[in-house]
């Protein structure tokens, strides 16, 4: 039983069970929950008295490491049972919620998982993040820490994201090509802007955009996207549509903040008492929607009435959703 050729540093933990007593075919992903370096990973996990260790570790660098050789069990996901038929590898990331890891570790991950998996006659990983379906591995052979201890490892970030991983690992595994790239439109979603950099991670900020900014996604890399002046973390990204469908984007914008926005200007523009015969319509439409409780907006809800009169509001409410559509 071999290691992955990957690797640029082996450095062996006594923390561990020799040799493992189960075939290999589990793969349990984890978070270390700091930027480590793989040396420092080695060091970490060489600690007789930490009892604990993994297989593999990868450094923020994208660098990989080998701490416990694949023909033995590491102590890694509080379980024997998982250990011992699991490959565990020890992500970098950041020491906070949600622990995300950067571009590099995703990309050697990737590659690791899919060399791991060749070498160990694992034909594609599945995923269901199914806790009751571990052990069952034709069905799902990708487990999480979290599900045998008391722990947030590994980190919502990844944990959300192992089906994207087993995509992209299972891609390699049949050699399929992704297909080509359809670029998309997204819309950032930072409060304090999103910088965009030269390269992914730690590249130089060219500039930042701000939030609610519309930018054209051309290719990814990882969890970075490439915007035509430079790269930004699709984590604060919310895709909106094809970048070939407008209509489709104007559409999928109407997020919280536009809606204030819009909601603000028509209320302004329509401040006026409007009690025609289109107010009536408005009415209707509002205890349809529930918005008014009963058959009159003397019987409102209430959760609105410092804004402007309730005859006011449902009009307003009402036009304002004719003109995006919504009735």
């Amino acid at each position: 039983m071999s290691n992955s050729p990957l690797c640029c540093m082996r450095q062996i933990s006594p923390n561990r069970n020799s040799p493992r007593n189960h075939k290999i075919d589990t793969i349990t992903i984890h978070c270390v929950v700091g930027q480590m370096s793989v040396e420092a990973l080695c060091s970490h996990f060489s600690n007789p008295g930490l009892g604990a260790s993994c297989n593999y570790g990868i450094g923020p660098d994208g660098r990989i490491c080998t701490i416990v050789d694949e023909s033995d069990r590491s102590w890694c996901s509080s379980s024997a049972a998982n250990d011992n038929r699991a490959i565990t590898i020890e992500c970098a990331s950041d020491a906070f919620y949600p622990y995300a890891i950067n571009a590099n570790v995703w990309k050697s991950l990737v590659e690791l998982c899919a060399d791991i998996c060749k070498r160990n006659s694992i034909k594609r990983l599945l995923w269901q993040a199914d806790k009751g379906l571990a052990g069952r591995i034709d069905l799902q052979n990708m487990t999480a820490h979290r599900w045998f201890d008391n722990k947030s490892c590994p980190g919502d970030y990844l944990y959300s994201r192992y089906g994207q991983l087993a995509k992209e690992i299972n891609q390699k595994l049949v050699g399929a090509p992704a297909g080509p790239f359809k670029p998309y439109q997204g819309q950032v979603n930072a409060g304090d802007g999103l910088n965009c950099r030269t390269a992914p991670v730690s590249g130089q900020v060219l500039k930042v955009y701000t939030d609610g900014a519309v930018v054209t996604i051309t290719k990814e890399d990882g969890c970075w996207g490439y915007t035509g002046e430079g790269w930004v973390c699709l984590d604060y990204i919310n895709k909106i549509a094809s970048a070939k469908d407008p209509a489709t984007k104007e559409e999928s914008i109407m997020d919280g903040k536009r809606f204030k926005k819009l909601f603000d200007e028509m209320r302004q523009q329509w401040r006026d008492n409007d009690a025609s015969a289109y107010s009536a319509d408005a009415r209707k439409w509002a205890v349809e929607n529930g918005l008014i409780a009963g058959s009159s907006s003397k019987e409102f809800n209430g959760m609105w009435e410092d804004l402007v009169t309730r005859e006011q509001l449902v009009t307003v409410l009402y036009r304002f959703a004719q003109m995006v559509g919504k009735t």
